[in-house]
């Protein structure tokens, strides 16, 4: 059902029709078992009314004309219509819960809703007459929210939705959303420089990266020009945009651009330095040179093979500075992307780009936000030059390629209205590389997938792992999180701790494969009691003494003492109701 929702050709002209189908494909997923929040998409959203969950999770009624509940869907509703495309708010379900579990019903009189929706956002926003649906005997309703011609506010807040969370915009951010709104790109404007004025040098180098891109030659200077988007009339000498200018030109050669230096630790002098101004071309041309003979290629035998590799993998190395150039917001002139390379020899990068994440990416969503960039003029012609992923998947790539060699992930974060990247790199890890080299030459949709890296990376360090815990660190539905594991299962590198159950670990040949990297924390006896009572637990409903006493290899008494523990002392089960004595079993609580 979600990848039937991913798939379907969303875009701004989307109908009231194509969202109402969008909403009830989601909750018919839902009814079938798919739990609501990974249902939720940009355009469908499952809300509860306000009010209606009071201490302690108890759920109860509200008046049907209960103002502060009108309120908090008005701000959702206002939400959506800030969004591209619009979306309905699916109102009455738990997005915590699955199957008719799920549908906790509602209590507002809709046509009431409407009017107060209209009267409680600035300027008032009109919705479609709310439907009210009746799902496994709860009443739902449907908010049809079509996409506003102007920005809508409501209790003063400008909120829009990205993914499927709303965020607030405020100060720079705001700013963003207004010209995104308005598909204002600072880099698409004109330079008031023409073709004529680019360097040669510049020119020469992109006709390089091209001509390596696609295999061809792409002609004149004016043939390429045109074909990355860079000119703004017909002319035999058109006028530049100003990714072009950027690209090309000596724009603003009193600012510097980019700043690389190579030095043994933060804070102390630099060995080497490249300190360059536009054009960006021939910049990053010479900054990457720099990080070239700074992170030098070696020679490591791999399983039987020998392969070229860096301290820091070349891609990640490369995507770094390629996605800095990209997003950098290069209307503050006295900022400039710094490239600190670290260590004797440098095992380690920072890349710091003024600017924040653009409206709409989130530090903790980055692999499952699509990439929006700053600057599309210029980032589609750096991705035309072949720099930069023409499909925006660059920083899953960087996790990818870290982590096949052993290395931790990316730490991508916002500082001080800069993003950060850093890099920790150092001695490639053979045996891991090795190991993910054998899996994609089995699979290669598995070696493609960054999410089987941060799977198999995370039972390096922990064990069991679980579908809810690799949705939240791979940042996946919880459901294609187990399509994952089950498929990792298939090639024989994971396996159930109990047959049918959710709980996974590394099999005993991958396990002998990825000895030395595996850093489980000391755990006790009864931690590991746990995991395989709770495994047992997604097969069965119940555990009672004599079946933990099989599961564990325990004798009854101590089963039923391990069962004790994990109930009086740690409150993970719960005894089923009226048992008692050696006959007590007990449940999920």
């Amino acid at each position: 059902s979600r990848s039937l929702l991913r798939d379907a050709t969303f875009n701004s002209m989307i109908d009231a029709n194509s969202r109402r189908q969008a909403a009830l494909d989601a909750v018919e997923a839902v009814r079938n078992g798919s739990l609501a929040r990974d249902v939720e998409t940009e355009w469908v959203d499952f809300k509860e009314e306000s009010g209606t969950v009071g201490r302690g999770g108890l759920r109860g009624a509200i008046s049907s004309r209960d103002d502060k509940a009108a309120m908090a869907l008005a701000g959702e509703a206002a939400c959506m219509a800030n969004s591209e495309s619009g979306g309905v708010l699916v109102v009455g379900v738990n997005d915590k819960e699955r199957g008719p579990e799920a549908f906790v019903g509602t209590h507002l009189d809709t046509d009431w809703l409407r009017e107060r929706i209209h009267a409680l956002t600035q300027p008032n926003l009109s919705v479609d007459v709310i439907e009210a649906i009746h799902v496994s005997g709860q009443r739902l309703y449907l908010i049809n929210v079509a996409p506003a011609l102007e920005e809508v506010r409501c209790g003063g807040k400008l909120r829009a939705r990205y993914g499927d969370d709303c965020i607030e915009l405020t100060g720079d951010r705001a700013r963003e959303f207004l010209e995104r709104r308005r598909n204002f790109d600072w880099t698409a404007q004109p330079s008031g420089l023409l073709l004529s004025a680019a360097m040669p040098d510049a020119f020469a180098y992109a006709h390089r990266l091209y001509e390596e891109q696609r295999g061809r030659s792409a002609g004149t200077d004016l043939a390429l020009a045109k074909r990355l988007g860079i000119t703004l009339d017909a002319s035999d000498d058109p006028e530049l945009n100003r990714a072009g200018a950027l690209l090309l030109c000596e724009f603003e050669p009193q600012v510097d651009q980019i700043d690389v230096m190579i030095t043994t630790a933060e804070g102390a002098p630099s060995s080497a330095r490249e300190r360059e101004p536009a054009p960006l071309l021939l910049a990053f041309e010479r900054a990457w040179a720099l990080l070239e003979r700074s992170f030098p290629a070696q020679s490591v035998i791999v399983g039987a093979q020998r392969r070229s590799v860096r301290a820091v993998p070349e891609t990640a190395l490369r995507e770094a500075l390629v996605n800095a150039l990209m997003h950098r917001d290069y209307r503050q002139p006295r900022g400039l992307i710094v490239a600190l390379a670290t260590g004797a020899p440098p095992e380690a990068l920072k890349v710091r780009s003024p600017g924040g994440f653009p409206v709409g990416v989130q530090q903790d969503r980055l692999l499952a936000t699509p990439s929006r960039p700053r600057n599309p003029a210029l980032a589609n012609a750096v991705r035309a030059l072949g720099l930069a992923e023409t499909e925006g998947v660059g920083i899953d790539t960087m996790y990818r390629v870290m982590l096949r060699d052993g290395h931790p992930e990316p730490d991508i974060l916002e500082d001080g209205g800069d993003v950060v990247c850093r890099l920790t790199g150092g001695r490639v890890d053979p045996f891991v590389r090795d190991f993910f080299d054998d899996l994609s030459a089995s699979d290669r949709s598995l070696g493609d997938d960054v999410r089987v890296y941060i799977a198999i990376t995370y039972l390096l360090g922990d064990t069991p792992l679980r579908p809810g815990r690799l949705a939240e660190i791979a940042q996946s539905s919880e459901d294609e999180a187990f399509e994952l594991l089950e498929r990792l299962s298939r090639q024989d590198v994971v396996e159930r701790l109990v047959n049918r159950s959710r709980s996974f670990r590394l099999t005993d040949g991958a396990t002998d494969r990825l000895r030395s990297r595996i850093t489980y924390p000391v755990r006790q006896t009864i931690d590991e009691h746990w995991e395989l009572v709770r495994a047992y637990l997604d097969v069965h409903p119940q555990i009672g003494r004599d079946d933990a006493a099989e599961l564990l290899r325990l004798t009854p008494e101590r089963a039923s003492n391990i069962l004790s523990q994990l109930y009086n002392q740690f409150g993970r089960i719960a005894p089923v109701a009226n048992a008692r004595g050696r006959g007590v079993r007990y449940q999920l609580p």
